[in-house]
């Protein structure tokens, strides 16, 4: 029943397991919530940016009230001449206990020194997140590839301890013929049989790291693996700059920003304008019970600046010793990142000249165990030289599968330490 909905669900998706590329890994992981976060991050970095940037624009707001006072209250101010006319003419004074408003404020900055700061600091703080996305998908990518070649290593392991264990399973059946008969001891049978079970034992936990390696992929793209998909190098890792550094630059930057605009909200003055017209009303104005209207707005043009403000100078501080702990972190990955691409170069170099010995040395081992297994079988070697032949040929096609797992791992680091995009290093 199971296999059944799993085929279902294949079909649905339209996904060919046995026909799947490391491409349609990566194009996967593009769409996976894991990328999909990174891209999120990036466009909250954007609107932040554009943030800053509206401090430029006018606020402009409308208002609107509904007042009653205890004792009547003027709908705007009055000078002495206007209330003189006023009275003269028998017109109703702009004074009620219950005033409507309605009118629109706007205020605008003129000269906000820091604004320009802060402006750099979001664009170092944007390019930052870009670049921290590429950097996390690479890092995915890398992960991706080192699952896959685990898989892969782990398979070929899989397939060598059962190789092995039919060889043993053969050399049993013939033992136990010779036991039946007298000519050969049981306790052979015993040393037979415990060999085996420890390919047993070694089978079973190779299963186990199989499912962390197709767990881990899975996790990444949605896709569960049955086998490893096939990856082979396409183009050779492109040495420059180390792209970790150019999202540190970026946080530098924009901390330095940060600090000059600290530093210029403490001491440069701020100008701005303001903006306001208010229609008001009253109904049955106290003395002429006669219903008021009046508009009333100003215009202002206004000058601000700290002048004494603790709290600004330990902020500027703050912000300074921000920056050099960026530039401290900056350095000090520079000098990590040295050291770990020196380290893997000179790591692969030797894997390369390992994976070609150790497949030699594969091709050798098996010719030593058919001389091995003749031998005992004609009794001029003990059973205990036998089952070391065995092992020495499962234990050569492991080192060799794990220095080429170990290859290609080395190389999707050197990738991501260069920010190559791994889908032009691998096929």
């Amino acid at each position: 029943m199971l296999k059944v909905v799993a085929i279902c669900l294949v079909l649905i998706s339209g996904i060919d397991l046995n026909a799947l590329t490391l491409k349609d890994l990566f194009q996967a992981l593009r769409k996976q919530p894991v990328s999909r976060v990174d891209e999120e991050v990036a466009k909250m970095a954007k609107v932040a940016k554009n943030k800053v940037q509206s401090a430029y624009y006018p606020k402009v707001n409308i208002f609107g009230a509904y007042t009653h006072y205890n004792s009547p209250t003027n709908l705007r101010p009055l000078d002495p001449v206007t209330t003189a006319k006023l009275n003269a003419k028998g017109e109703a004074l702009p004074f009620a206990k219950t005033i409507q408003k309605i009118g629109v404020k706007v205020d605008m900055p003129i000269f906000i020194k820091e604004l320009s700061s802060l402006s750099e600091k979001a664009k170092h703080l944007v390019n930052g997140a870009k670049l921290k996305k590429q950097l996390n998908f690479f890092q995915n990518e890398a992960v991706v590839v080192g699952s896959n070649a685990s898989l892969e290593y782990l398979d070929s392991l899989l397939k060598a301890l059962k190789v092995t264990r039919y060889s043993l399973e053969k050399t049993k059946k013939d033992l136990t013929i010779a036991v039946n008969s007298g000519r050969t001891p049981a306790i052979a049978l015993d040393k037979i049989e415990e060999k085996i079970n420890q390919i047993d034992i070694a089978i079973n936990n190779v299963e186990i790291k199989r499912t962390t390696a197709i767990s881990n992929i899975q996790k990444l793209t949605g896709i569960k693996l049955e086998k490893p998909v096939s990856l082979q190098m396409k183009n050779r890792v492109k040495r420059g700059d180390f792209f970790a550094l150019k999202a540190l630059r970026e946080t530098v930057e924009a901390s330095k920003s940060d600090y000059k605009a600290s530093k210029q909200k403490r001491y440069y003055p701020k100008v701005a304008i303001s903006l306001l017209w208010s229609e008001n009303y009253a109904q049955k104005d106290v003395k002429y019970a006669k219903d008021v209207h009046r508009g009333y707005g100003y215009y202002s043009l206004g000058v601000s600046m700290p002048l004494f403000d603790k709290t600004m100078d330990a902020d500027m501080q703050i912000k300074k010793i921000t920056v050099m702990k960026n530039r401290m972190h900056l350095e000090k990955t520079r000098e990590e990142l040295i050291a770990n691409a020196d380290a893997l170069w000179k790591q692969l170099k030797l894997l390369l000249n390992s994976e070609k010995l150790k497949k030699d040395n594969i091709e050798k081992e098996e010719n030593l165990l058919k001389y091995a297994k003749i031998a005992y079988e004609k009794g001029r070697m003990t059973e205990e030289d036998y089952l070391r032949y065995e092992d020495a040929v499962v234990n050569s096609k492991s080192n060799y599968y794990e220095a080429v797992y170990r290859k290609w791992l080395t190389v999707a680091k050197l990738a991501v330490i260069y920010g190559n995009d791994l889908e032009g290093v691998f096929q």
